[in-house]
């Protein structure tokens, strides 16, 4: 059985704005018929009154769309009960960051895609949800852990996505370049700090290699 890529709405989003979905999936080693996303994700990004309303523009839409079509759906069931309670009852642990580390934590051959820093930082400082943190050491990828291994496979079309939609994500719009475009070598220093302030506060947790 190949990889499973847990994936939050934030990272979902962010990557169907910029056109990488398909490319961030490749390059942690999976196909998008592995992936999971929330089940409430569609809902959650297609509001029924304003269905643009967080991807902007149609393009953006239709890519995520395509994406919920070949992927896999997580609900409450898929996870440990025990677990999923333990974790939604940490503060800046909301129900869908609880449901994918609930899943992530029993599934050893799985990494989450997660855009939530502050869901990832009261995972690492809680007590009481300590052992589903050590069962994730290694394999959580935040957005800057994956924009550092696109950058080195493809970096002027990982640079033009970002700098194509700046109202997407304010740190990476920085390190890529707001009036002209970023040398590759200050995009690496750019994501190895946002990267290294946030082991310092996650320990081990962050997925390291390829």
């Amino acid at each position: 059985m190949g990889r499973t890529i847990l994936i939050d709405n934030d990272a979902l989003l962010k990557l169907a704005r910029y056109g990488l979905l398909d490319e961030a999936v490749a390059i942690l080693g999976c196909v998008s018929t592995n992936v999971c996303v929330l089940a409430t994700a569609k809902y959650s990004l297609f509001p029924v009154k304003d269905r643009l309303r967080f991807c902007k523009e149609e393009e953006s839409a239709s890519r995520l769309e395509g994406f919920f079509r070949t992927s896999n759906l997580l609900n409450v069931q898929s996870a440990d009960p025990d677990l999923l309670d333990e974790l939604t009852s940490v503060p800046n642990i909301d129900a869908g960051e609880a449901l994918l580390f609930a899943v992530g934590a029993t599934n050893r051959n799985s990494l989450v895609i997660t855009g939530d820093k502050r869901s990832l930082i009261a995972l690492c400082s809680n007590d009481s949800v300590a052992q589903v943190s050590n069962l994730l050491v290694g394999r959580v990828v935040s957005m800057e852990v994956l924009f550092s291994h696109l950058v080195e496979y493809q970096f002027n079309h990982a640079q033009e996505c970002v700098r194509s939609k700046p109202d997407a994500d304010k740190a990476l719009q920085i390190i890529f370049g707001v009036t002209a475009p970023a040398s590759l070598e200050s995009v690496r220093e750019g994501l190895a700090s946002y990267i290294n302030h946030l082991r310092t506060v996650t320990g081990a947790l962050l997925y390291t290699s390829f």
